[in-house]
């Protein structure tokens, strides 16, 4: 670091957002205050929350058990 020079940590945005004209509320998972990110659905929030975790559960040398991808591709 230096003068002059500055610098952020990266971090997430999540949140739940519903437009006047939307049937359903959507949940938004971006990169910090930027708009770089995407509105999720229901199914693919709980999809990508099982993939975070398996991801986690390798990460600390346990099992990840079958991890469901995208699409209905299955990994063990």
């Amino acid at each position: 670091m230096g003068p002059g020079l500055e610098w952020q940590p990266e971090y997430v945005v999540v949140s739940l957002d519903q437009g006047a004209r939307e049937d359903a509320p959507q949940i938004w998972c971006g990169k910090g205050a930027t708009n770089q990110g995407w509105h999720l659905t229901e199914d693919e929030a709980r999809r990508l929350a099982a993939t975070l975790t398996a991801a986690a559960n390798l990460a600390a040398g346990g099992p990840a058990d079958q991890l469901q991808l995208p699409f209905g591709i299955i990994a063990a």
